[in-house]
């Protein structure tokens, strides 16, 4: 019988439902497989930072990894224009979005890169806390100095509302914020819950001011030394365990704002489109990244996926 060696898969730090989704692909993998397959997960703390992430995959020092969507720009600068803000309506819309009209768009310039994406699995949409004060409209935003990615978008919205950004890698979050380093941050519920900010910072407002997914990629050399079985069964795999990881993220979400509440944390639902109206500059800078054609491209596919019965808030 031939032995294969362990796919080695770079996974977020304390991201549970990934961390759960990856322990369900790599026991599907290796069962179907007949034990062939493997897949070894590594966390990114202990190997890389993320915006190195990408280009160990790509030059084949990490067989496969999911990065957050802005971290493909490196492959193509059509996936800075996932987190245009207030794109998208809620989940649901999202992912007939990113399932289909985009990975379609995306696929040849990941190809072109040596990469292949197996699939979309769950980031979450950007929720604000912070430990000073309840953010109720803009102007609430002014002063406060906001941990951000190092990425331009989350730095020109937050920016834009008259915060200040503070650029921390996602790896160092927990341990700035303990240290009162910086006011609040920006984050999806489930890393909010992940990372236990609710016993660090007073205050949430749900905004969904963007979006954001993991994408499952693999070395595409790698994915092509494989079996064409043993390509279905990753390929697979790799979408249930992403349908999977949605389910706990977006089903748990409710019963952890609920949990904050009971925490002691205040949890706000502030009116949208007073922020939606200061975005021009975030929207600016992307068409400056992206690309205005595709910018163009990719806001024309969220409002061809758009349904009336949906609201703002998933």
């Amino acid at each position: 019988m031939k032995k294969f060696r362990p796919l080695m898969l770079i996974v977020p730090d304390n991201h549970q439902p990934t961390l759960f989704a990856v322990k369900q692909f790599a026991d599907n993998v290796r069962r179907r497989s007949d034990n062939n397959l493997s897949v070894a997960s590594i966390p990114i703390s202990k190997l890389v930072n993320q915006p190195s992430l990408v280009s160990m995959v790509m030059e084949g020092k990490a067989d496969m990894a999911l990065p957050v969507h802005d971290r493909l720009q490196i492959c193509s600068p059509k996936f800075g224009c996932i987190g245009a803000p207030f794109a998208f309506d809620g989940f649901a819309h999202a992912d007939r979005v990113i399932d289909g009209e985009f990975m379609r768009w995306v696929a040849p310039d990941l190809s072109e890169a040596g990469v292949t994406c197996l699939g979309a699995w769950e980031w979450g949409f950007r929720q604000i806390t912070n430990s000073r004060r309840p953010i109720l409209r803009p102007e609430d935003m002014r002063g406060l100095k906001i941990r951000v990615p190092t990425t331009p978008l989350c730095q020109t919205a937050i920016l834009a509302l008259g915060a200040i950004p503070v650029m921390v890698e996602f790896e160092q979050l927990g341990r700035v914020i303990a240290q009162g380093l910086i006011d609040g941050q920006e984050n999806p519920v489930s890393v909010i819950d992940s990372l236990g900010l609710q016993h660090k910072q007073k205050y949430l407002s749900m905004l969904n001011y963007t979006y954001g997914t993991l994408f499952h990629v693999i070395n595409s050399n790698v994915f092509e030394s494989l079996s064409p079985e043993h390509q279905v069964i990753i390929r697979e795999e790799s979408v249930k365990a992403g349908l999977f990881a949605r389910h706990l993220v977006r089903s748990q979400e409710k019963e952890q704002v609920a949990r904050f509440i009971s925490q002691g944390m205040e949890v706000d639902y502030p009116d949208p489109l007073p922020f939606k109206e200061l975005m021009g500059p975030v929207l600016k800078r992307l068409n400056e990244l992206c690309g205005k054609d595709n910018m163009l491209a990719y806001l024309a596919m969220a409002e061809r996926q758009r349904r009336p019965i949906e609201q703002v808030r998933a």
